[in-house]
């Protein structure tokens, strides 16, 4: 997950949760969730955002966008013993350069709202996929290997700027980078075409040997 996803993910969970703990008068717990992460090749972050409405309106109430187009989604319950919302959850869509990036959050007060975070996180989450609420979690499936080596159909490895050795990059499996000072954001590859979302989108080609990038103001070499 990027330092930006995590961070804004981070930010709505600690912003519902504060509401629902300031709104009980008696203690209570806050069962909190965070960490739902799917990553689409296909799709707009419009389709994206029409999806997460629709997953929040199966379970919750008021749901709303936070500016329109921003992607960022959010819903409650309704009012608990309290007169305050017992629960509530975020849905967040990033688009890509390819598809897009969608995050669950979810925070329960508990033991007033039947749902528990996790419950409540992969029901709508569950629902974003058109499957409904789920009744159980299916196995998780095997999870593709990583590719060793300088593979050509992917960027994953660690590469290395020509211009400053010092200037490091970290491409992991699910599109996702880092670089050497960690600082996070995406790569998508199409043929030898490759674009890095890393302050800015950038355009670059793939050698042959699939070991040099070039492009958009960058010279990388890979580590394999």
């Amino acid at each position: 997950m990027s330092r930006r996803v995590r961070r804004i993910a981070v930010a709505a969970a600690a912003i519902v949760t504060a509401m629902i703990w300031c709104g009980s008068s008696a203690p209570a717990a806050v069962d909190f969730s965070v960490g739902i992460r799917y990553v689409s090749d296909t799709g707009s972050l419009s389709e994206c955002s029409a999806k997460a409405k629709q997953s929040l309106d199966a379970f919750l109430l008021g749901t709303s966008e936070s500016s329109p187009g921003s992607g960022d989604w959010s819903a409650h319950s309704a009012n608990g013993v309290n007169g305050t919302p017992t629960a509530t959850a975020v849905v967040r869509c990033f688009g890509l350069a390819r598809g897009f990036v969608v995050t669950f959050t979810c925070a329960v007060q508990l033991p007033d709202n039947p749902f528990t975070a996790d419950a409540l996180c992969h029901d709508v989450a569950h629902k974003f996929h058109g499957s409904g609420a789920i009744t159980s979690l299916a196995a998780i499936p095997t999870p593709t290997p990583e590719p060793t080596g300088c593979a050509p159909n992917s960027l994953v490895g660690t590469w290395v700027s020509d211009d400053n050795p010092k200037l490091t990059f970290s491409m992991g499996l699910n599109g996702d980078l880092t670089d050497s000072e960690g600082v996070s954001g995406n790569w998508s590859l199409k043929g030898t075409t490759a674009t890095l979302i890393y302050y800015g989108n950038h355009t670059l080609t793939l050698s042959a040997d699939a070991r040099h990038l070039h492009g958009g103001g960058y010279s990388l070499t890979r580590k394999c």
